[in-house]
């Protein structure tokens, strides 16, 4: 039962972020996600554009 309460200690202890960091930080993500989901999106559609030119 030591561990659990040293445990309970160390949460004491910790600096939660707020509620706009937390909102900040999910946005930063969310961003982050997009932008690659659509440059990876766009350069899969680029050389599938190329190979079908290409095999043509």
């Amino acid at each position: 039962m030591k561990f659990f309460g040293e445990v309970a200690a160390e949460m004491r202890k910790t600096t939660w972020p707020t509620f706009n960091e937390n909102a900040r930080n999910t946005l930063i993500v969310l961003g982050t996600s997009l932008f690659f989901a659509l440059f990876f999106g766009g350069a899969d559609w680029l050389f599938e554009q190329g190979i079908t030119f290409l095999s043509k």
